[in-house]
């Protein structure tokens, strides 16, 4: 059980955004083995306000997200959903648990995730917890010139799947909101036609 005994051991917080599995998954792999692992995915409601978002989109991640829960669990640990703004969100477990580092890949989005990414790191650097973000794809940011990115890209594209970790250690006190249903109002007006399972 989690006590104030171990208040001193940060909590390795997973944030699962578009990758949500355990295989592959290198910000998982690196949070177990540095320690106790929160595993999160937080359902943003402005985010499914946006033009490039649907109840379509929604359908494919509520069934993903179970999908990840099962995986979790056959490990030790179980997705934690939130509903709500990613930096209160974080905030709130940094005040429950104390010392948190963040995991996630790095996220190739649209200008409200980039956003939203930059007032994350905001958070973190005002609040001293250290943000792991690790590329998954051939998305090289930062670069002074393109003259590198071919080398850097193939070197990313040949680099050993990562394996999903053997177990979890996590806080037994994690509480999770109940996930919103595939018709909750939030995600829009109602699919028409076939949804990609």
């Amino acid at each position: 059980k989690f006590t104030k005994a171990n208040m001193n051991q940060p909590i390795n917080v997973v944030w699962f955004k578009r990758d949500l599995r355990v295989h592959d998954h290198a910000p998982l792999s690196l949070a177990a083995q540095a320690g106790l692992v929160l595993p999160i995915y937080v359902v943003e409601p402005p985010y499914w306000s946006l033009p490039d978002t649907s109840r379509r989109h929604w359908h494919f991640i509520h069934d993903s997200l179970i999908d990840l829960d099962n995986q979790l669990r056959a490990l030790g640990s179980g997705l934690i959903i939130r509903i709500g703004d990613a930096v209160e969100i974080f905030e709130t477990l940094r005040k429950q648990y104390g010392q948190l580092i963040l995991w996630s890949h790095e996220e190739t989005g649209n200008d409200w995730t980039y956003q939203r990414d930059k007032a994350v790191m905001a958070w973190c650097q005002a609040k001293q917890i250290p943000w792991h973000e690790v590329p998954s794809n051939g998305i090289v940011r930062r670069l002074a010139s393109r003259d590198a990115w071919a080398k850097l890209r193939q070197e990313r594209m040949a680099q050993t799947l990562v394996l999903a970790p053997d177990r979890l250690l996590s806080p037994k006190n994690m509480i999770t909101e109940k996930m919103p249903s595939k018709d909750d109002k939030l995600f829009g007006s109602d699919t028409i036609g076939m949804v990609q399972a």
